[in-house]
């Protein structure tokens, strides 16, 4: 392991987490938020001095970046960013202890969405605005943004660039790493213009709509509002975000292949096709049983979630299903008073999530349909032994390595499921909300069931379940391995 790079490259990157935090900074001066301001002055500095040091004591002195650097690099990054960003909600006081805006950070920097402000619209402006930035910067990963800088201080990012990004595999949309990277941020940038455009023409204040917009295309989940987009009641603004949350749970490498009008390479990927179906089924189900499931008598609270029309059981079934599956966490009805079968379905779509090079969580679409499709070639051997049957993908075969690839990470993305789902009711957390929090923190959610329902958040939970909690977030968004693997002595052994 080298250790003199990996601190050094931990320096820029802290250095330039320091440059990001002058953004919120000019919010709070804006909105004269005084607490605020002093809260990012603090940070910024200690991110600055941190940083400076790191410069000075370990100059890059060796060049190349193996796997086990890359990974190193890209969790203790994360790591960092998620300690530094939490001082500006804990010391300017919005959250009594650092365990709670620690919680809160790792939420935002991976798009997870779980809170645990009970009422945000008390909140200051400016931390409404870092609450919704932080999901914006780890939706592309703030990895991807250093990845394009690497190449000005002669380091090579492709390392960096394969632990950081989604799925089985890292696409190569150009020659150069570095060029990639820039690709991704510049495709995410006409992603966010657009959709802050059509929200302010639909009506949304003008700051609502940045906010909503970074924690959409980023499927962060983090609103404003205390009930998220259902404040707004519109139905134009629940299609405007739920098509941006589809479009940015799809695999950012389609986009590039759209800008080079191979349209119908786009159309015939397995990956997208198996995603949009997989949504379209489950809106038709949801809808079905949400209509013929109604009960006789209604209160106040359950016509917000049953609806006598099929129109509306549809509308609130495709805005729901939309924001599981690609792990938003935007709501604009409460699921958890949805029929069972609708709430287990929800649950299931969480783990699957959205596509692999999406801002999305969950095992991803691709490695479920990599697992069915090599599930049912095992099935087929059973009657025909020495057939020789290759699983594809787009019409090419798929190397076994990757199939093997996608079976490990699922069982053992289970497996910490399991443990993490048994250390919450180790606490005395019920079944039901220790398996959804577990559940919905893994897969970058957001809301989950019973106690961390919609309407509900993480603020009772104990500090340790937080902390647990924590790590699940953190484990779900780097693909378990990168996050596992620094705690293998061999990971550190020459």
């Amino acid at each position: 392991m080298k250790i003199q790079i990996i601190l050094y490259i931990l320096g820029n990157l802290t250095l330039m987490f320091a440059g990001i935090l002058l953004v919120p900074l000019g919010v709070a001066f804006y909105y004269r938020d005084d607490a605020a301001v002093w809260s990012f002055i603090y940070t910024l500095i200690i991110a600055g001095f941190l940083g400076g040091l790191s410069k000075i004591f370990f100059r890059k002195r060796e060049e190349g970046i193996g796997i086990r650097e890359g990974i190193a690099i890209v969790t203790f990054s994360w790591i960092v960013c998620i300690f530094l960003g939490a001082i500006p909600y804990w010391y300017s006081g919005v959250c009594t202890t650092y365990c709670d805006a620690v919680f809160e950070t790792t939420s935002g920097f991976t798009t997870t969405g779980s809170s645990i402000f009970k009422d945000v619209e008390i909140l200051p402006h400016s931390i409404l605005f870092w609450r919704a930035f932080t999901n914006w910067l780890g939706g592309m990963g703030i990895i991807v943004i250093f990845v394009a800088l690497l190449p000005a201080m002669g380091v090579s990012g492709y390392q960096l660039f394969s632990a950081e990004v989604s799925g089985p595999t890292a696409d190569r949309l150009r020659p150069r790493i570095g060029q990639t990277a820039k690709l991704l941020w510049f495709i995410y940038l006409i992603i966010t213009a657009s959709m802050i455009l059509m929200l302010f023409c639909g009506g949304m204040p003008i700051f609502d709509a940045v906010c909503h917009t970074f924690t959409t295309v980023s499927t962060g989940g983090f609103s404003t509002k205390n009930t998220s987009i259902a404040y707004y009641n519109s139905l134009y603004i629940e299609i405007v975000v739920a098509a941006f949350m589809f479009i940015c749970g799809c695999n950012f490498s389609l986009y590039y292949k759209c800008f080079q009008k191979e349209f119908k390479k786009v159309l015939k990927n397995s990956e997208l096709r198996f995603f949009a179906g997989l949504i379209l089924v489950a809106i038709i189900f949801v809808a079905m049983v949400l209509y013929f499931s109604q009960p006789e008598s209604f209160n106040n609270e359950t016509k917000n979630n049953y609806y006598y029309t099929l129109g509306n059981s549809f509308r609130r079934a495709f805005f729901q299903v939309i924001t599981v599956c690609t792990g938003t966490g935007h709501v604009s009805a409460d699921f958890d008073l949805w029929p069972n079968s609708c709430r287990f379905l929800l649950v299931l779509l969480m783990f699957i999530g959205a596509c692999a090079g999406s801002t999305g969580g969950g095992i991803k679409c691709v490695r479920i349909l990599l697992l069915l499709k090599s599930s049912m070639r095992e099935l087929i051997r059973v009657l025909r032994p020495r057939m020789v049957k290759h699983v594809k993908l787009n019409g090419e075969s798929v190397s076994e390595e990757i199939i093997t690839e996608s079976s490990v990470f699922f069982v053992v993305y289970l497996g910490f499921f399991g443990v993490c789902s048994l250390l919450l009711m180790a606490l005395n957390t019920d079944i039901i909300t220790a398996f959804s929090a577990v559940a919905t923190c893994m897969a970058n959610c957001g809301p989950g069931l019973a106690k961390v329902g919609p309407r509900a958040n993480f603020s009772d939970m104990a500090y340790a379940g937080k902390w647990i909690l924590s790590f699940c977030m953190l484990l779900g968004r780097l693909e378990i391995y990168s996050l596992i693997l620094l705690f293998l002595p061999i990971t550190w052994r020459r």
